[in-house]
């Protein structure tokens, strides 16, 4: 028996980087996966033939986590389409790498549209479905720059923070239902999305104890973890698989 075996699970921002690892992670250990996506379709369905090789069910649906009533669409489809949902994991994020006095109210509010209310929707529909059942787990991509922060990155590290926040607070509203409520705050990840020219890039890995970046694939046990039963006391905690570069 695998350790997620026959959970079903969704993954947003499914289709690309950390999203698109943790789902194979996930049909591997034994779930079915749905995806959300925005655009880079042919990865989505892509994606959706991965967890069919290993053989597995899969789903990819279209969605703007920001639009709600896109949300209510999603879990709907995907409730349908796999069965009643065990794990959600809210990894849909942008990230924008500008100085402040460059950054406009449009692009402040389109980060938190994106990385926080789309995580609150997602969460509350999870919740939704979750709580007449008494079990579930939610985990959110969160960042170390929640604790860090960067310069240039104040809107995405801001975010962040936010979304380590609401974890906990979620954590504590849902787990007298079974719910469990977790994040990873991974560092720097190599997925080749990040804004980072490749000398800052280069310098952080040097900085680092294991003296490289992470790859997607090195964050995903993380969340097999706690999606699974060892999990079980697990609750508001954000665990880091940083490489070293900040050690609680």
């Amino acid at each position: 028996m695998r350790r997620l075996q026959d959970k079903i699970a969704l993954v947003t921002g499914g289709n690309t980087g950390i999203g698109r690892a943790v789902a194979i992670g996930f049909a591997e250990a034994g779930a079915h996966v749905a995806c959300c996506w925005v655009d880079r379709e042919d990865e989505a369905h892509s994606l959706v033939a991965a967890i069919e090789r290993r053989g597995r069910r899969a789903l990819a649906v279209r969605c703007d986590v920001t639009q709600e009533a896109e949300v209510v669409a999603l879990f709907a489809a995907v409730e349908a389409g796999l069965g009643p949902l065990d794990v959600l994991v809210v990894n849909a994020g942008v990230q924008l790498a500008r100085p402040l006095v460059e950054l406009s109210a449009a692009d402040w509010d389109r980060v938190m549209a994106v990385n926080l209310r789309g995580a609150f929707l997602c969460a509350r529909e999870a919740a939704r479905r979750m709580i007449p059942r008494g079990e579930g787990r939610i985990i959110a991509t969160c960042s170390q720059l929640a604790t860090l922060g960067r310069e240039g990155y104040s809107a995405y590290a801001a975010s962040k923070g936010g979304l380590v926040s609401l974890v906990r607070s979620l954590a504590r509203e849902l787990a007298p239902h079974g719910i469990l409520v977790n994040g990873v705050g991974p560092g720097l990840i190599d997925t080749g999305f990040d804004p980072l020219s490749d000398e800052r890039k280069r310098a952080i890995a040097a900085s680092l104890p294991l003296g490289r970046l992470a790859q997607p694939e090195d964050v995903v046990p993380a969340y097999v973890f706690l999606a699974s039963a060892e999990a079980r006391f697990f609750c508001g905690q954000v665990i880091h698989p940083n490489g070293g570069q900040v050690m609680y």
